[in-house]
């Protein structure tokens, strides 16, 4: 199992155009990424009290056009168009999207938008229709669409006003408005949880890159949830690698993410956070890798370990989760040299 980042972004897609269907790899910064996000929104509509299917129901801004914020732009585009309840297209589901460089919104106007058919996520399918609103800034595209989402992998310190903020609250009327600064380190975070808590009086739903304490607006503690792929990767690889899938799928990806919401609990959801504060890491991994594998089995994915496979069969979702703890590494050493009782410590 190959898990790989840190790489410039033109060899991490190159080397995912060119192994990905073939050796079992992924790459965290653009895969891994994207399913934290992916999950982080899955937790956001929990929190509202919305199933994952809700999410083809909201309107997503994003800023920032790399390869991170590509992958983030398709994953949940395709976790909208592939759910049964949608049956969308992935135009239809990328009618959902509106997403800004540096030179503003990207609309069919923009010069230049061949050029980007060459990335491996081809943003020209995100470019908007609304031609008139070419290189329009964040304000006034917050002010125009009035989105429930807002999601920063820009790298710029404070893009996300109080004006942007405030604009978005208040157009966000029946449910908190969901938003996620997702860039790190902290001093290039798109806002701070207070900054955004501050703005929207105390509604946000907020998850982001860097850490962040949690916020206490008018007496109540509010949750900062750090949208941290370590929720994600490690049960991914675990899932694929003890399962000897053969490749890492859109759909096994899709899945972890789904799966890590299984793991909100209602102190968790009171708080609004997004993510499982309480599950211990290795339980969460031990989840995902279950679910991963499972998502294999349904794509008719051959599971090349025999015991996985036969674990699954004979005592389902619980026999395949024992079956993977007895798998995993605990780090517990047995002493290299041997004391008698009262001889030392």
């Amino acid at each position: 199992m190959v898990q790989f980042e840190d790489f410039q972004s033109k060899h991490a897609i190159e080397s995912l155009k060119r192994y990905r269907h073939e050796y079992l790899m992924f790459n965290d910064d653009i895969q891994g990424t994207a399913a934290t996000v992916l999950a982080g929104l899955y937790g956001a509509l929990k929190v509202q009290g919305l199933g994952p299917e809700q999410l083809r129901s909201k309107r997503i801004v994003i800023v920032g056009a790399g390869s991170a914020a590509s992958g983030v732009a398709l994953t949940i585009r395709n976790a909208i168009a592939r759910r049964q309840e949608t049956q969308w297209t992935n135009e239809e589901a990328a009618t959902r999207f509106w997403i800004l460089d540096k030179d503003g919104l990207i609309t069919k106007n923009r010069k230049g938008l061949t050029a980007l058919e060459d990335t491996f996520f081809d943003l020209t399918s995100f470019a908007r229709n609304e031609v008139e609103m070419e290189g329009a800034d964040l304000l006034e595209v917050v002010k125009a669409v009035k989105p429930d989402v807002l999601v920063g992998l820009s790298a710029t310190k404070g893009v996300f006003t109080y004006e942007v903020m405030s604009a978005m609250n208040e157009n966000c009327t029946s449910v908190q408005p969901i938003i996620f600064p997702l860039s790190n380190p902290t001093s290039r975070s798109e806002c701070s949880a207070q900054e955004a808590q501050v703005a929207t009086k105390g509604r946000a739903i907020f998850a982001s890159g860097s850490p962040f304490p949690d916020v206490v607006y008018e007496g109540k503690s509010i949750a900062s949830s750090q949208c941290n792929n370590r929720f994600i990767f490690p049960g991914l690889a675990l899932g694929a690698a003890l399962g000897q899938t053969g490749a890492v799928t859109n759909a096994m990806i899709n899945k972890a993410a789904e799966a890590l919401v299984e793991l909100l609990e209602e102190s968790d959801l009171e708080k609004r956070a997004t993510f499982p504060e309480n599950q211990p890491i290795r339980e969460v991994s031990c989840h995902l890798a279950g679910r991963v594998i499972e998502q294999a089995l349904v794509e008719g994915i051959k599971i090349g370990n025999k015991d996985a496979y036969e674990a699954h069969q004979e005592g389902g979702s619980a026999g395949l989760d024992d079956y993977i703890r007895s798998k995993m590494w605990n780090p517990v050493y047995r002493p290299l040299v041997y004391l008698p009782p009262g001889k030392g410590e």
